[in-house]
């Protein structure tokens, strides 16, 4: 079994793939050529007595293309589509209450096989539940 925390990263990534852009979110720091990719970065957490625990997480997402401007829309669209969500995923251990960007996607480089990398990071809130 996955923990929660890899739960919840699956199930924001499934959420931006609904989306449908030039190539699937994947998990992992770094995309391949051509793709889009998210990984967990640093994170909080407030427990409760009763075991339960308010996370706040947060989470990079990166894009590489050889055109830049796929690869900055696309960070764009699923910025703009994960914080106007108005119901995000739950499971039996978490749920999922906010998500919002924490940096705007940006210019990080270019590569040498022509490959532009943008980056950018968003704030996951969630709900783990005790057992």
């Amino acid at each position: 079994r996955l923990s929660v925390y890899s739960d919840v990263l699956q199930a924001v990534v499934q959420l931006a793939n609904t989306l449908s852009l030039y190539a699937p979110v994947t998990i992992g720091a770094l995309p391949p050529d051509d793709g889009i990719s998210m990984a967990w970065g640093s994170g909080s957490i407030n427990s409760f007595l009763d075991k339960n625990a308010a996370v706040v997480m947060s989470a990079v997402l990166n894009a590489k293309s050889a055109d830049k401007q796929t690869a900055l829309d696309a960070l764009g669209q699923i910025h703009t589509f994960l914080s106007r969500t108005t119901s995000y995923p739950q499971a039996e251990d978490y749920q999922i209450t906010n998500v919002e960007t924490l940096s705007a996607p940006s210019y990080l480089g270019r590569e040498e096989n022509s490959q532009w990398l943008y980056g950018s990071s968003l704030q996951v809130k969630f709900f783990s539940k005790g057992d």
